[in-house]
């Protein structure tokens, strides 16, 4: 725990996520791999999506306040929709999210955060990597930040999207990759072969055995 949750003065963050933390440890034994691959400054984590426990474990997995991305409607309950926003989330409209998420990013790149991002646009409903959304990668090229690919292994089989209520036991951990850096002329199919290749050396990387230094 030295050094987590660096450059904060959330305090109700930094609280929450020190219990989601300890959530994690005890009751699916969670490891942090690749850590100091995080660099200062703006950058997006991009990571698979298979799971509802993906954006809390990615979260309390980086030594950094992190920024997240929800849907408008969740923040229409007056007490929850005030808790996610202490929590850094940030609604995006589902009618023109596109250039919601687009503005947002932006933003949060300007001013030196950190924002999770999931490449796929959705969660996968059979556990493996979907195709990256080109959409994602025309906003990752507009930022100038560095990304940090990202594998997160066993929230699939602790909560699938058709599982009403997550287990209770299991094992789960988090995978962060060396920084990659684009410029605006990078194409986006490019930007999108790139991330995807990173995520899954990441995975065989654990796989076989989490041994070495991590890709």
């Amino acid at each position: 725990m030295q050094g987590w949750l660096k450059n904060s003065d959330n305090a109700l963050y930094k609280t929450i996520l020190f219990l989601v933390f300890w959530f994690f440890a005890i009751l699916y034994r969670h490891k942090i791999y690749g850590k100091s691959h995080i660099p200062k400054g703006a950058v997006i984590l991009a990571a698979n999506h298979v799971s509802f426990y993906d954006p809390p474990l990615l979260s309390i997995s980086t030594p950094y306040e992190v920024h997240f991305l929800a849907r408008k409607t969740l923040f229409d309950a007056p007490l929850f929709g005030r808790l996610i926003r202490k929590l850094n989330a940030h609604p995006v409209s589902g009618k023109a999210q596109d250039v919601a998420v687009f503005k947002t990013i932006v933003k949060l790149m300007k001013e030196g955060k950190k924002v999770i991002i999931f490449p796929e646009g959705k969660r996968s409903l059979h556990g493996g990597l979907q195709p990256m959304k080109p959409g994602i990668s025309l906003l990752i090229s507009r930022t100038d930040a560095a990304v940090v690919p990202s594998y997160l292994h066993g929230t699939f089989a602790l909560w699938p999207s058709k599982r009403k209520l997550p287990k209770l036991w299991g094992k789960t951990a988090c995978v962060f990759g060396k920084p990659l850096y684009f410029s605006r002329e990078t194409p986006q199919e490019e930007i999108s072969s790139a991330i995807e290749k990173s995520i899954i050396a990441l995975k065989d990387w654990y796989e076989k055995g989490a041994k070495g230094a991590v890709p």
